[in-house]
């Protein structure tokens, strides 16, 4: 696995997810479009501490772009709880107490003996009703002198939070910008850093530029099975193996996604994405060689031959929608094209077979034609998709996709389910619940068409198991 992605995983769970700011978590906030005030309450009104608390609220929040509410005006309440104040034990603390202190507060432990003060604060909309939001701060040290700090802590920090989910109408979830294969209308948010690991072999590393902005960087090898056609999109180019033991892809991936038109209740998502895209690899086993395109599963496709490589630039178009049965309906396009910028070895030609369907051997895939006309670069190629992601509960969901050719016996679809386990609250030095894993368990399917001389007198469905583990650090 690259050591870089490895490096800046671990400054950013470090710099994301550790200090006295332990959680903040904030709902969408479109249903309340058009507010854009907030104003600061404490539930200890008469208490000096807790007026330092509402005054550093009050100049965090502008720091995150809100502004302070005039006298009846619709706003947002911040209310401000003073959950625990320990006055230390000594008068006035030594160079060690406040070196331990400092230890002690950047990694959320607690330690009364030094002083501790624990600040809690809710956020409510307009009308006042349920909590749209909580936030915890906690630090070690003399209350008086941290109550201040807190509250700008707590205003800028909830202020962010709510920035990011101004525009938003369904919460998000981590890995909620691709489904299994398939990627969604969504991208990753706005500093938050993904690195996942498909297969054991293709590594990933994204990271939200701003929040309608995603940068994506693939880098590793991928199996393709020859059984079933041996066909995977991955990252969207639509390749296949040839040889009875399949081939293994080496992939190199760079791209940007941009989400042009944001989701509303009414308004599907649409996103628009460019991957300069590398592949290169070699058949295991048997004969032919390395399949790239979507109508070669027909038999009418291209196949380059040997270990060559091929650079192409891949255009996604996706519109997504959710619902409020906690339903996800995506649909899209890939378009592939060869026009390399790049160098490339690949020499193109006719292809001819298809899995299952040549011959005594169940596992040939793509070949080579006798005579078959080398070109110049791969024709432009066309794959649609569309999935269903149906969300079971904040750690769980499972989603199918479908990615339809012609004829309908190469479709080739997956059934999964996808685990996000984690806390809704932090551990020691870590904010959990702004890191989230990811565990995807899928199988991707496909007919196997019926071939008497391999003793298959029916086509059959076939399938192979995906599984792929990321890490989202918001």
């Amino acid at each position: 696995m690259p050591k870089l992605p490895l490096v800046m995983a671990t400054l950013l769970l470090f710099g994301c997810a550790t200090g006295a700011v332990r959680q903040t978590r904030v709902a969408p906030l479109a249903p309340y479009e058009g507010v854009r005030a907030v104003r600061v309450v404490a539930t200890e009104p008469d208490s000096q501490m807790a007026a330092e608390l509402v005054a550093g609220a009050r100049v965090g929040l502008p720091k995150a772009g809100w502004r302070m509410a005039n006298d009846g005006e619709p706003a947002y309440t911040l209310e401000l709880h003073i959950a625990e104040a320990q006055t230390p034990v000594a008068a006035e603390a030594s160079l060690q107490d406040q070196i331990l202190g400092g230890m002690a507060t950047f990694g959320g432990f607690r330690n009364v003996e030094r002083g501790l003060l624990e600040v809690e604060a809710t956020l409510r909309g307009p009308d006042g009703g349920a909590a749209l939001g909580a936030s915890r701060w906690q630090a070690v040290g003399s209350p008086a002198s941290l109550a201040g700090t807190a509250g700008i802590d707590l205003g800028r920090a909830v202020g962010k939070a709510m920035t990011t989910q101004q525009s938003e109408w369904y919460p998000r979830r981590g890995a909620d910008e691709r489904l299994f294969f398939t990627p969604t209308a969504r991208t990753v948010p706005d500093g938050a850093f993904v690195l996942s690991d498909d297969e054991a072999l293709l590594v990933r590393a994204a990271y939200g530029i701003t929040r309608r902005l995603q940068l994506d960087l693939w880098l590793g090898g991928l199996p393709v099975p020859a059984v079933g056609g041996g066909a995977l999109p991955l990252p969207g180019a639509i390749v296949a193996g040839g040889g009875g033991g399949g081939a293994l892809f080496g992939v190199f991936d760079l791209g940007l996604k941009f989400v042009a038109l944001e989701e509303t209740r009414k308004v599907p998502g649409i996103a628009i994405s460019y991957d300069m895209l590398d592949v290169f690899g070699t058949a295991i086993g048997g004969g032919g060689g390395v399949g790239i395109g979507g109508s070669g599963l027909g038999g009418v496709g291209f196949v380059g031959i040997g270990g060559a490589n091929a650079q192409f630039n891949l255009f996604t178009l996706t519109a997504g929608k959710h619902f409020s049965t906690g339903t996800q309906v995506t649909l899209g396009a890939w378009l592939l094209d060869n026009h390399a910028f790049l160098p490339q070895s690949a020499h193109f030609t006719s292809a001819c077979g298809v899995a299952g369907s040549t011959g005594t051997t169940s596992g040939a895939a793509m070949t080579k034609c006798s005579g078959g006309t080398d070109l110049p670069h791969l024709p432009l190629q066309f794959q649609s998709f569309f999935g269903v992601e149906q969300i079971l509960s904040d750690s769980w969901s499972v989603a199918v996709e479908v990615l339809p050719r012609y004829p309908l016996s190469n479709t080739m679809w997956t059934t999964g389910v996808r685990w996000l386990p984690g806390s809704d609250a932090p551990a020691g030095f870590v904010a959990l619940d702004r890191i989230k894993p990811r565990i995807d368990l899928a199988l991707a399917w496909m007919i196997l068409e019926a071939n008497a001389d391999a003793g298959r007198p029916h086509a059959s469905p076939v399938y192979f198991p995906w599984i792929g583990v990321g890490l989202y650090v918001w």
